[in-house]
């Protein structure tokens, strides 16, 4: 998987000549289909021939009701990063320049898809990787040890995949890499309460996409302009005291999916998709039963 990602990540085309936004963004879509696809590739070519899964395995469940599932999670997302922009302002860790509309309603619009795109795509390969492939054989693999409880052998599944993104996000400075993993904590257990990727997927994809259209990560999209004295890495307008609150979001986003999933099912349990895949032929033929 790791080679299929890393070739697709040396190929980056860029087929539209100018620098203004809108072959900019194209440029930006088109460059990271390569390493999206590779990931993916990776991932399914894994699963299928070497575990022989089927894909729903990896909460690729895009069955009927997949798209609120995902509305569900980009709203909570889309909150997080609203509300670390919104108290950030209020706090005085951001300064508010004004807002923007890049080339007219036209044009932004244009970019806001092209932004949009090239967003889900990184999204949706990194959810299947880090939460539906590293979380799923976490908890299968662990969960079948007697003296382990299911209570642990989740908690380690989420805590190895929340790992993995810290690592893989650290490029761009310890602080970044602390909000990535405590994101990632979120995306877990979204992932292991729902059994499938449209929740976790509709959760990232709303934090990056907002953050984007609402100033703290510019892009040609953005509408709000932000300036701050201090950031974490380049390219973001994401002072320290601003990635606190979107943690502190992120431990309220947690609060709401259990409350949620409780009152939804009658108990806040992990999917049972995830405990007993229909892996090699089985097609979940056989019922989960709860770990002691």
């Amino acid at each position: 998987m790791l080679v299929f990602a890393n070739t697709g990540r040396t190929l980056q085309p860029s087929p539209f000549a100018g620098d203004g936004p809108l072959a900019a963004v194209a440029n930006n879509l088109v460059g990271g289909i390569p390493q999206s696809g590779g990931i993916a590739l990776g991932v399914v070519l894994v699963a299928l021939v070497v575990d022989q899964r089927v894909l729903t395995d990896l909460g690729l469940r895009l069955g009927r009701g997949v798209w609120r599932r995902f509305a569900g999670g980009l709203a909570l997302g889309a909150a997080i990063s609203a509300f670390g922009v919104a108290a950030g302002v209020a706090a005085g860790f951001y300064e508010f320049a004004g807002f923007q509309l890049t080339g007219g309603p036209g044009v932004w619009a244009l970019l806001v898809a092209g932004t949009a795109l090239s967003q889900l795509l990184i999204v949706v390969a990194e959810e299947l990787f880090v939460r539906g492939y590293i979380i799923t054989n976490a908890i299968e693999g662990l969960d079948g040890i007697q003296s382990i409880p299911r209570s642990v052998a989740v908690g380690v599944a989420v805590a190895v995949s929340s790992a993995f993104f810290y690592l893989t996000h650290s490029t761009r400075g310890d602080v970044f890499a602390v909000m990535a993993g405590g994101l990632a904590v979120l995306l877990g257990i979204a992932y292991v309460l729902s059994g499938d990727l449209a929740v976790p997927i509709g959760i990232h994809f709303g934090v990056n996409f907002t953050g984007m259209i609402g100033g703290s990560a510019p892009q040609q999209a953005s509408i709000v302009r932000l300036s701050s004295t201090e950031t974490v890495a380049e390219s973001l307008v994401l002072p320290p005291e601003a990635v606190v609150v979107r943690l502190l979001g992120a431990a309220v986003g947690i609060g709401l999916l259990f409350g949620w999933y409780r009152r939804a099912r009658g108990d806040g349990r992990v999917a049972p998709s995830i405990v007993r895949p229909s892996l090699r032929g089985d097609r979940g033929t056989e019922t989960p039963t709860e770990s002691s």
